[in-house]
């Protein structure tokens, strides 16, 4: 595997662990019945989806303007990668929020019996 393939698959990986921690989110979200959490992450991953989409269609514009070491697609994922890193963050403390709301309700049923 030459460098550049590999970094690719590293920036790959990197970038679907926003999409991913944000489908987890919307699935507790609607098993747990938290309408806030599954419909605010279905916005961050609805984003997530338009930004990758938009700068995809945009790869040719963006290799003719920028030469880059690597090639375009390393350039393309590290402005994907920025512009989604804020929704992922959201999307990790909104589902942590939810999971310790849950288990403070828990807790306070358990004191009750």
């Amino acid at each position: 595997m030459e460098d550049g393939q590999f970094v690719f698959a590293m920036f790959l990986a990197t970038l679907l662990v926003g999409p991913v921690l944000m489908i987890i989110s919307i699935i507790f979200g609607r098993k747990r019945g938290l309408k806030w959490v599954w419909i605010t992450n279905v916005v961050f991953l609805l984003f997530a989806i338009g930004i990758a989409g938009f700068y995809l269609v945009q790869l040719d514009t963006i290799a003719a303007n920028n030469p880059t070491p690597g090639g375009a697609g390393i350039l393309v994922m590290l402005i994907i990668s920025s512009w989604i890193s804020v929704p992922t963050a959201l999307s990790f403390f909104i589902l942590a929020a939810a999971i310790f709301m849950e288990q403070r309700r828990n807790m306070k049923e358990q004191m009750k019996k």
